[in-house]
């Protein structure tokens, strides 16, 4: 194990467990105040024998769980993002600066492989593993499991068909072990040194199934589709809000000149998109995933062709037989059910109006 620049913190352990025991998702810590845990989507201030955070803690903090490769890189970018384990769990980490000091952010990763059925998701999201080349992605703002959903579906083809796959992340999250499955994972900046030449090196690898955390670049939506048109079964995510959206964002990632050939490969390559929310469960307990569906059909192929783009929720609405909804479908059932309030709903929602005609 890597030496951290500080070894001996005197609460580090102590805020880790604390997180552990109470399973929070997420924990900040900053100057001038105490740090604080997420829990059931409220943020608890620990403040039970400590005193608030100094300028010396929060770095102190920081550079406890960084080695000194990490932190130059911290002071060369203003950014880093990692991942480590503690007592047995994983969490991923970003340290940032605020008005020049230092600023912590760890979430707790789940104990366990997230399973597609312990998630509460359909059996497209199984099905469309099954396939050999397409590209599939995972939506929504941060902290809607996206990276939680994503390890679900590559679990499921790990444990249920032979193949090679390769995980791009920055950083690793979840460890898979090789099940039926040979799985590689890589990690930006440690294994390789950014997602554009991990995927070219991909390329080169021969896998059948590839994961990559995030499609942020015109050249990574490239590739992608490139990946997923000759043979590749692809995985990403992008923080959009819906089925639509997304695929607005990767064609208004082109110029106008480039924009027709990106259409026809989207047309033919793309396999599904699932848009996710987050949504607070009433009795504060925790949360509740909402999702939308898109399944690529010919009506959805054709729409992006003849870039018929707002179209796209009403083939939606329309298409619940072969698994697709929209994002409303989910919130609507949970509203009438008690499980989330109508507020909660609302704010979470693409189109609010159809909720509010659909429960009054």
């Amino acid at each position: 194990m890597e030496k951290m620049l500080i070894e001996n913190h005197l609460i580090k352990d102590q805020l880790l467990q604390v997180m552990i025991d109470n399973e929070g998702s997420d924990m900040y810590i900053t100057v001038w105040t105490y740090p604080g845990i997420k829990i059931g989507g409220e943020i608890i201030r620990i403040d039970d024998g400590l005193e608030k955070f100094s300028a010396e803690d929060s770095q102190n903090f920081a550079l406890s769980i960084i080695t000194d490769d990490q932190h130059k890189k911290l002071l060369n970018d203003k950014n880093l993002d990692f991942s480590f384990a503690h007592a047995g769990r994983r969490f991923r980490v970003n340290i940032s600066f605020q008005m020049g000091h230092y600023m912590t952010v760890l979430r707790l990763l789940t104990l366990n492989i997230p399973n597609i059925n312990d998630l509460g998701l359909t059996d497209i999201y199984k099905d469309v593993t099954k396939l050999w080349q397409g590209l599939i992605l995972v939506t929504g703002p941060t902290g809607s499991w996206k990276t939680t959903t994503l390890a679900a579906m590559i679990d499921y083809v790990n444990t249920n068909y032979n193949k090679h796959i390769i995980t791009i992340e920055d950083p690793i999250e979840y460890v898979h072990p090789h099940k039926k499955s040979i799985i590689e994972h890589k990690e930006i900046w440690k294994d390789v040194p950014n997602y554009e030449v991990a995927l070219l090196g991909a390329m080169r690898q021969n896998p059948q199934v590839i994961l990559f955390g995030e499609m942020r670049t015109r050249e990574e939506i490239e590739n992608a589709l490139r990946l997923a048109e000759t043979g590749h079964l692809v995985f990403s995510t992008l923080h959009t809000r819906s089925a639509y959206q997304t695929i607005t964002r990767i064609l208004d990632s082109f110029d106008a000149e480039d924009k027709n050939q990106i259409r026809m490969q989207l047309a033919d390559s793309l396999v599904a998109v699932f848009s996710q929310r987050l949504l607070k469960i009433n009795d504060g307990t925790g949360v509740k995933l909402a999702k939308e569906v898109l399944f690529k059909n010919g009506a959805i192929a054709n729409l992006i062709r003849e870039n018929d783009l707002h179209q796209i929720p009403s083939v939606l609405q329309m298409g619940s037989r072969e698994g697709m909804q929209l994002l409303e479908t989910d919130i609507i059932e949970l509203i009438e059910n008690g499980t989330i309030s109508q507020e909660e709903g609302l704010k979470y929602s693409n189109n609010p109006k159809l909720i509010k005609e659909s429960i009054l």
